[in-house]
């Protein structure tokens, strides 16, 4: 899901919500975290305006229902599993996506053991029901991706680009790709960091085509 810009509200503030707002932060989310208490990252985090923190009073429920208005996707991380359950049912009375920590029955969407390479990322999912064995199976995809695979997801963009600019159909610019993956020249280069150059002959290579 694409969550750059789109407003999203954390309701709770301990270590586990603390876990969602890092995750969402590194898609450029839009976070207001409620609660009544915060861990220190978030404080932090609210201090620098990277995230809005909302500190929950006597009328918490009236609070979060208003803010849950102004929101485009909800994440319910409180450690009290009816007020979690309220919480959703809110959502969907107001058709806003919810996932509700630890009850995968509750949950809209869920949040993958995810890795950043870039414009490369592994994601490994469990439908919410075993966190960390996703983490664990993440870790181990990670040790099989190398530095030539991240150059050569550039190198396939730059390819894709260029061939798009040029008018050809998607037969083509598939059948071009899968012809410069196995191109012992570019590999070489891709796995010497030689990535400026292998765009070079890239371009050679789609220019003949």
């Amino acid at each position: 899901m694409k969550v750059c810009g789109r407003k999203v509200l954390v309701v709770g503030g301990g270590e586990v919500s603390e876990r969602k707002v890092l995750a969402l932060l590194r898609e450029d989310a839009r976070i207001t975290v409620a609660s009544r208490g915060f861990t220190q990252r978030l404080t932090s985090l609210g201090k620098t305006g990277k995230v809005c923190l909302k500190t929950l009073g006597e009328k918490a429920s009236s609070q979060v229902i208003q803010l849950l208005s102004k929101s485009d996707l909800a994440i319910a991380a409180t450690d009290d599993d009816e007020t979690n359950r309220r919480l959703a049912e809110r959502a969907r009375q107001t058709k806003i996506p919810i996932c509700v920590v630890d009850n995968p029955e509750l949950c809209d969407f869920y949040f993958p053991a995810t890795t950043d390479f870039g414009n490369l990322k592994i994601a490994v999912s469990t439908g919410g029901r075993r966190p960390a064995m996703a983490s664990i199976l993440r870790k181990r995809l990670e040790k099989s991706i190398t530095n030539e695979d991240i150059l050569q997801v550039e190198l396939q963009d730059y390819i894709r680009n260029s061939l798009r600019s040029g008018g050809t159909n998607s037969a083509t610019r598939k059948k071009i790709a899968y012809n410069m993956i196995r191109n012992k020249k570019l590999v070489a280069l891709l796995r010497s960091g030689k990535l400026e150059e292998a765009k070079k002959i890239a371009t050679e290579i789609v220019e003949r085509f």
